[in-house]
């Protein structure tokens, strides 16, 4: 009897073992979801300064209402330096800009591009939109 019953739980494990291995992973990755025709929504990423590799927190709230939060150096976005600003794509270039402002004397533009579901580009201080850095963030 009681050799059965340990085939039984064995069986069962095992069937059970099965079962969740062929279960679709929800964490899809980003290839097997359809590219992005919009930059609306939430996107977390990383910039680098200058020619350094981008490894520094970055992510933007991008707004339907062309309006466009900034948070950089956390990705906890409720410590995170937050800065505020505009944004314009063109969905035929797929071309991302952005104009945002932290203070007085803190002001940065982006230039990037939509590809598939990631912007990436560059940025720069004030109006220019390159020297300061590269960035890429994803949609979340």
């Amino acid at each position: 009897m009681k050799k059965k019953v340990i085939f039984l739980l064995l069986a069962v494990a095992a069937s059970t073992m099965v079962f969740l291995s062929c279960k679709k992973d929800k964490n899809s990755r980003d290839e097997d979801l359809p590219p992005l025709t919009s930059v609306v929504g939430y996107w977390v990423g990383v910039y680098g300064v200058k020619d350094n590799k981008p490894n520094l927190d970055y992510a933007f709230l991008i707004k339907p209402d062309s309006t466009l939060i900034v948070y950089s150096q956390s990705a906890d976005t409720a410590i995170a330096k937050k800065a505020t600003g505009t944004w314009t794509f063109d969905p035929v270039t797929k071309k991302f800009s952005s104009y945002y402002i932290y203070s007085q004397d803190e002001r940065y533009s982006t230039n990037g591009v939509l590809s598939h579901r990631s912007l990436i580009g560059t940025w720069g201080i004030w109006l220019n939109d390159s020297g300061g850095g590269t960035y890429e963030v994803k949609f979340k």
